[in-house]
């Protein structure tokens, strides 16, 4: 195994899957259920990800017109949550490469409160982003960069 992939098993997807980083767990399992040498462990991801990928709805699909939330100062990140939707305002130094928000969610589900974490790259460094997000109980963002595939946040949302 190459250092490269040496964090992508299936302990790993799982992990990430409890701390609702559905995304990563998603990608882990594809690349196990493609690559795994031993049948078990292609066949155990396989199933896993056809799990996962029928319950994930990424926070991109929702995304919904914001709400009328007014930009921070630079640097700034800040959150309206309403009944079913959330708009994220963030603004960056213009110079920042790669923007990008790292979003938590909280929503009601029939079992709970269902987490879900997303890291979002964003075509401009300022704006507002609105999600559809039903059941939504609460949230959290951080707006920053992402280097080198890890994203590095300058600001957060107060909590």
């Amino acid at each position: 195994m190459s250092m490269e992939h040496l964090y992508e098993t299936e302990t790993m997807a799982e992990l990430c899957a409890r701390q609702g980083r559905l995304s990563e767990a998603i990608a882990i399992f594809r690349e196990l259920s493609e690559t795994a040498t031993d049948p078990d462990t292609r066949a155990r991801a396989r199933a896993r990800l056809t799990t996962l990928e029928a319950t994930w709805q990424p926070l991109r699909v929702a995304e919904v017109p914001p709400a009328d939330l007014a930009l921070p100062p630079i640097p700034g990140v800040s959150l309206l949550v309403g009944e079913d939707q959330v708009t994220v305002a963030w603004a960056l130094p213009p110079e920042t490469s790669s923007p990008a928000l790292d979003v938590l969610v909280l929503q009601r589900t029939p079992g709970g409160i269902d987490p879900q974490k997303k890291l979002l790259p964003l075509t401009e460094t300022s704006g507002r982003i609105g999600l559809l997000l039903p059941g939504v109980h609460s949230a959290l963002a951080a707006a920053g960069t992402i280097r080198e595939g890890r994203f590095i946040a300058f600001v957060r949302s107060a909590g």
